[in-house]
């Protein structure tokens, strides 16, 4: 594993835990003050969220549809300041379960994430951010 897949492993297991145990705070200090971002829940509306302020909407959104949730981190790929993380969203939504696996891009600046969407299949992920196969 390089140096930086261990970076982004961590940013990505403290996203995921922050997200997981409802610390927004925790979640908002991984993520740039001027992040982009999509996102499967919004999907049909084509939202980009944007800033902090976007990344609340979504967190509102997101933990708010669903009765309960988990995010369960798979696996992670990079190339310094980019790369793919792969997870497992399990919920319960309207009284029905839900399991979904998905593939996330992302980019950094530093050590904060500047951008990030979430794609159903890994290709895609990797495409979006220059890391074809």
């Amino acid at each position: 594993m390089s140096r930086e897949n261990l970076e982004l492993r961590a940013v990505a297991d403290a996203a995921f835990g922050a997200i997981n145990s409802g610390d927004l705070d925790a979640f908002l200090a991984l993520i740039a003050d001027d992040v982009e971002f999509t996102s499967l829940v919004a999907e049909a509306e084509a939202v980009t969220f944007r800033g902090h302020s976007g990344v609340r909407v979504w967190w509102e959104t997101v933990r708010g549809a669903f009765e309960s949730v988990h995010w369960e981190l798979i696996g992670t790929r990079d190339a310094g300041d980019r790369g793919v993380s792969q997870f497992r969203m399990s919920g319960v939504l309207s009284g029905v379960p839900l399991e979904q696996m998905m593939w996330q891009a992302l980019k950094f600046r530093g050590d904060k994430v500047i951008w990030w969407a979430i794609f159903r299949t890994e290709q895609e992920a990797l495409e979006a951010v220059g890391l074809r196969e």
